[in-house]
């Protein structure tokens, strides 16, 4: 095997590779072997076709297979061998010259390599990276108070109608009815449009205009409990709604049985408790959310001091093989701005881990799936869920091989941006 490089550019070079007969007919020999001593065939004893027939019909594969081989390993020990340090895969030359797999001896291959950069992060107390920390306001906790009071709230059954209520009606055209179908008065957009029903009660009507009550096909297609690839708009939009029950959002109560249900019996006990335990949270909100915009600043501060440059074009390439047409150029083309600049902070990231000499152990992908737990919780309104629940479905998630990599990529991002803040001076700002 003969292999030489010629270099493209600062960030690029080619290597051809030419595979000679000896290279190669020995592994074809023994795997040919191999197939005819599993070989069923039938009117041959397993093991005992001719070496000619098996030739015949698996030669052509079993020799493009190993061929295969031998030049991804040749190209491998090369690499190696010459220090040469690639990112992403080798990706065939444009101007390849195709094989003739039944006829040539010899197999020549060029491989475009995209070189991997130099990539220097100057850390020290001399670069300045703001951080902005933001205050608890009167109106944030106002404003969460209210979440949570609303977020528990129910609907209740109440004797007239308000303008934000909820209807259990029947809608009436003639012959025509449809039961038991809701109105939410918060989906008509005007006043005047509501009117009519403010004020009723169960078991009386109004005659409205569908059109002008609900001006979205979506609302529409809903009030008539239809499958919106059947909708068909009627050609009489006016119909009577006869109510059925009327039901209103009531805000929970600011009690005991409140305070029990958010933080646990007797945890919380006077509203100025509760106030405190509800800045507490948006503190921590606020801390998380200041910290969220630090990591970007450190991003976008690392990221121009390193000045990496890239084989764009090469990297348009790879990206667009390696996806096996799941994307077009022309998607490629407008997705690259931000994929360049993710990729240069990978480049930065992996650059700042070997630099502290840091390493992801268990206990990080362990902290790194709590959190995501917790945050999962909360989502569904669940902001305390005990520590061993949190530590099952922690545990759950590292099962999942999708879910760790996805783990290990934010453990790793946590420790270099923590790393990186020891090592910088934070511009504190105040919000």
């Amino acid at each position: 095997m003969n292999i030489t490089k010629k270099q493209i550019d600062d960030l690029s070079l080619q290597v051809h590779v030419l595979v000679e007969e000896a290279d190669y007919s020995e592994k074809v020999k023994k795997a040919l072997q191999d197939i005819r001593r599993n070989l069923d065939l039938k009117g041959f004893r397993k093991g005992m076709v001719p070496l000619g027939l098996v030739q015949k019909m698996y030669g052509k594969s079993t020799l493009l297979e190993q061929v295969q081989a031998v030049v991804s390993e040749g190209l491998n020990d090369y690499m190696e061998k010459e220090a040469i340090h690639i990112i992403g895969e080798p990706l065939g030359s444009e101007d390849q010259e195709p094989s003739d797999w039944d006829n040539d001896k010899e197999f020549s291959f060029s491989f475009d390599l995209m070189l991997a950069p130099q990539v220097n992060v100057a850390l020290g107390k001399d670069v300045h990276i703001p951080y902005v920390r933001k205050k608890v306001t009167d109106k944030q906790v106002e404003e969460y108070k209210k979440g949570l009071l609303d977020q528990h709230g129910t609907m209740q059954d109440v004797e007239k109608v308000e303008k934000e209520d909820f209807l259990k009606v029947d809608l009436q055209q003639g012959e025509n009815t449809i039961e038991n179908t809701y109105l939410n008065l918060k989906t008509v957009d005007k006043l005047k449009d509501k009117k009519p029903f403010i004020g009723k009660t169960v078991g009386e009507s109004v005659e409205a205009d569908i059109s002008v009550l609900l001006p979205k096909e979506a609302d529409r297609v809903a009030l008539f409990q239809a499958k919106p690839e059947e909708w068909q708009e009627p050609e009489n939009p006016v119909f009577t709604f006869v109510v059925k029950e009327i039901k209103r959002f009531v805000q929970a109560e600011e009690n005991q049985q409140l305070y029990d249900k958010l933080y646990g019996p007797d945890a919380v006990t006077t509203s100025d408790a509760f106030v405190e335990r509800i800045k507490e949270q948006l503190e921590r909100n606020n801390e998380g959310e200041s910290d969220y915009h630090f990591a970007q600043e450190v991003k976008k501060t690392l990221v121009e001091k390193a000045a990496i440059q890239l084989p764009e074009n090469l990297l348009k390439r790879w990206l667009y093989e390696g996806n096996e047409g799941k994307f077009t150029m022309e998607q490629i083309e407008k997705d690259f701005p931000a994929f360049l600049e993710d990729f240069r902070w990978q480049l930065v990231r992996g650059a700042v881990m070997k630099q502290g000499d840091l390493k992801i152990e268990k206990e990080d992908m362990m902290e790194s799936a709590l959190v995501m737990a917790r945050y999962q919780f909360a989502m569904y309104g669940m902001p305390n869920v005990p520590d061993e629940h949190l530590v099952t479905f922690a545990e759950s998630m590292l099962g999942n091989e999708k879910e760790a990599r996805n783990l290990y990529e934010r453990a790793e991002e946590n420790k270099v941006i923590s790393y990186i803040r020891e090592n910088v001076t934070l511009d504190y700002k105040e919000e």
